[in-house]
């Protein structure tokens, strides 16, 4: 059995298991789909029918978390806390505390997504399908007379905020800054930052000077571009549609999320494709076929590794009884492996019916906001990647390939290739 009684032993912070959770995540969902994590009041759910269950009923499972689940390294039990201290610290977003978009409840939640919507909808996505060609293919430009890249510091981390950065309405040139701040965001609800690392990480993490800059000149009549997020957000403001508040939190949150789900579904993918030379062979033969590849690269390994609810009155998921105040983390990758929900769950199918209906983007009201610009850029930087290579492969003579140590995201810190170009 999985259970375990002391939570300083729980698997789940095991670093093999962080850096490999599948088996771990197979073994919950077949013997424990519900299991606590003694002592914190905190439920995992790895099954695909109870995760839906849970994200239908937002009444019940409200999205308004603030405490994440925190591994202390000097050997106490793990427990909840914010992002910038011990349980009870405030889910501060950029200085407003406000709840939005994946931590707000309808029908705020509701209001929020209809006005971000407008910039991260399909049609926009396409729109900027020719800059990200352009960008991928100026990486590759300089990578491929080489023979090698390193996939991950070259492409998947710095262009996606490059294009959250011109969704903002901001110069390339703040795309570096803008992913420290991003990174310092996700790294604070990690589980695994020391009390020194989040010291650290508070000033990085609230670090949008350029953001709250240029939003407060386009307030103030400055020229700005009315479609970017920025001039969308400051409109919603002057229509109602939004508070001040809520407008800056969500441009945090957007510089905080915006960029890591395409930067970890890049190097998921490309790392696939690197270990499996048929599938690269497959695609370059039918490169229609790369579109379902990326929804199967999502599914089996998805960008982020769960996501919170907060219990809001006692009730029952699973047979298990769960208390008001208490905490659910939906394993979106235990999901997505649940062979009631996808035959031969483990293996990469590109005839797989309807290969959307996996919920590596979530699922739901929360379904991923930034889901179809993601989706687009990964498409787009894999069918650059494989036109333009015969063959790419891990680098034999590189340490091995590893995951950033988190809780909640699936970034690689590294993927060195070999490049072979036509």
């Amino acid at each position: 059995m999985v259970t375990t009684t002391d939570p300083a032993t729980d698997p789940l912070f095991d670093p093999a298991v962080v850096e490999d959770p599948h088996p771990y995540l197979a073994r919950l969902r077949a013997e424990e789909p519900v299991h606590e994590i003694p002592g914190t009041g905190t439920f995992l759910v790895t099954r695909l029918d109870l995760i839906r269950s849970v994200v239908a009923d937002p009444a019940v499972y409200s999205s308004t978390v603030a405490e994440f689940l925190h591994h202390r390294a000097d050997g106490r039990s793990p427990g909840l806390v914010g992002p910038t201290g011990e349980r009870g610290g405030d889910l501060d977003l950029a200085g407003s505390g406000a709840a939005v978009l994946a931590t707000a409840d309808p029908p705020d939640h509701t209001r929020q997504r209809r006005v971000v919507g407008r910039c991260l909808s399909a049609g926009a996505a396409r729109r900027l399908e020719p800059d990200f060609r352009q960008l991928v293919d100026g990486v590759l430009d300089a990578a491929l007379p080489t023979g090698r890249i390193e996939w991950m510091g070259q492409l998947a981390e710095p262009l996606p905020m490059v294009v959250v950065a011109r969704l903002l309405g901001l110069p390339d040139e703040m795309a570096p800054r803008l992913k420290e701040q991003g990174y310092a965001a996700v790294e604070a609800i990690g589980g695994f930052a020391s009390p020194e690392q989040r010291e650290r990480l508070g000033p990085a993490m609230v670090d949008v000077g350029p953001v709250v800059e240029a939003y407060t000149a386009a307030q103030g009549g400055a020229p700005h571009d009315p479609a970017s997020l920025i001039g969308v957000c400051v409109r919603a403001v002057a229509d109602g549609e939004l508070s001040d508040t809520e407008a800056l939190a969500i441009l945090f949150m957007i510089v905080s999320a915006g960029g890591e789900s395409t930067t970890s579904l890049l190097g998921t993918g490309v790392r696939i494709l690197a270990e499996r030379s048929d599938l690269q062979d497959r695609l370059r033969r039918r490169p229609e076929l790369v579109p379902t590849f990326v929804e199967e690269a999502c599914r089996i390994d998805p960008p982020f590794r769960g996501h919170y609810r907060r219990v809001t009155t006692d009730t029952e998921v699973g047979g298990v009884r769960l208390p008001a105040g208490s905490t659910v983390v939906l394993v979106w990758p235990a999901g997505n492996r649940d062979g009631g929900g996808f035959p031969q769950p483990d293996d990469i199918d590109l005839d797989r019916p309807n290969p959307r209906q996996h919920v590596g983007f979530g699922w739901g009201i929360h379904l991923c906001v930034g889901a179809p610009l993601a989706r687009t850029e990964a498409r787009v930087a894999i069918e650059r990647l494989l036109a333009r290579t015969s063959a790419f492969a891990v680098d034999p003579a590189a340490p091995p390939v590893r995951h950033h140590r988190s809780l909640v995201i699936r970034r690689l810190t590294a993927l060195p290739l070999t490049l072979t170009a036509r």
